[in-house]
């Protein structure tokens, strides 16, 4: 920043910058007595970074004169923050983060399904474990947690952050009847989608406005047959009635994944003709559901 103390016919910028050698050199003018004039110093990459060189003034009344330049600059990267789905212990309130840099101070915000605040935490975060993690503790008013608000800061103000969303409903239904070895929804079946309809489309009217929510379609088989053709009756299934939903105009990204005999509610031997484990989940939810603990891979329906 130059700042005028009379009247400047010309200002005159030349600088090498010492990463690259590259060097910089601008005129400007005129320049009215008691205005500023900023100079941007471009920086090439993430790092720190010199200048050297001078700043020429010529006046109106004919007088010169410079000045050496020595400037120093850091450009940072933006400060990432990450939290796994397993990082987040809703029932001990804590939040396991780690960060691109080391950083000091962490504040989150809660929001309810309803939209009301739960709170606000800011805490010092203290030195990292082995890892590199921070725990942070966060305090929550009564209410069902929809929205976490997390923002990082490091030891110069810097900020980074992210938004998580802890939340799901599922959607009560009747489990639709296939027969055995089929995908093909029967039309006797229909009128149990039809109830489970009417809860998924008022989800969206409750939920919709909050956040992007999406409907996830599980399926699930016994353990009569092999696994490897469980996953895969389960998958037809399950893609089944998500593209029954879609079909019908619900307004929400629909998607589907099949899990076969991998996540039984009833154990039993293998050949066990179960009802029970003859399943589906219908799940409205924002982030994309972890189910039996681990990553799904769920396909979207179009």
């Amino acid at each position: 920043m130059v700042r005028a103390h009379t009247a400047l016919k010309t200002l005159t910028l030349d600088v090498k910058r010492d990463v690259d050698g590259r060097r910089i050199k601008a005129r400007f003018g005129p320049l009215l007595a008691g205005r500023t004039h900023s100079i941007d110093l471009p920086i090439a990459k993430v790092g720190e970074v010199r200048f050297k060189g001078t700043l020429s003034v010529a006046m109106e009344d004919g007088q010169s004169g410079s000045m050496p330049l020595d400037v120093q600059a850091e450009l940072l990267a933006p400060l990432k923050v990450q939290v796994s789905p397993d990082d987040l212990d809703q029932e001990r309130r804590v939040i396991t983060l780690s960060a691109s840099r080391p950083v000091v101070r962490a504040q989150v915000t809660l929001m309810s399904d309803s939209g009301t605040p739960l709170g606000t935490t800011e805490a010092e975060l203290g030195e990292p474990d082995a890892e590199g993690h921070y725990r942070l503790k966060y305090n929550q008013e009564p209410g069902t947690l929809m929205k976490m608000v997390l923002q990082v800061y490091d030891d110069s103000g810097f900020f980074g952050g992210l938004d998580l969303f802890p939340w799901r409903v599922d959607i009560p239904h009747q489990e639709v009847n296939f027969k055995s070895g089929m995908h093909a929804i029967e039309q006797t079946e229909v009128p149990k989608l039809h109830g489970s309809l009417e809860h998924i489309r008022a989800a969206i009217q409750k939920y919709g406005k909050l956040a992007d929510i999406s409907l996830f379609i599980a399926g699930h088989t016994d353990t009569v047959g092999d696994s490897a053709s469980n996953r895969g009756l389960s998958q037809r299934r399950a893609r089944a009635i998500a593209k029954w939903f879609n079909a019908q105009g619900v307004k929400i990204p629909v998607y589907s994944a099949g899990f076969g005999e991998s996540i039984l509610v009833v154990t039993t031997p293998d050949e066990t003709d179960e009802a029970r484990n003859r399943r589906a989940e219908y799940i409205v939810a924002v982030s994309k559901p972890r189910l039996g603990g681990r990553e799904v891979t769920w396909q979207r329906v179009r």
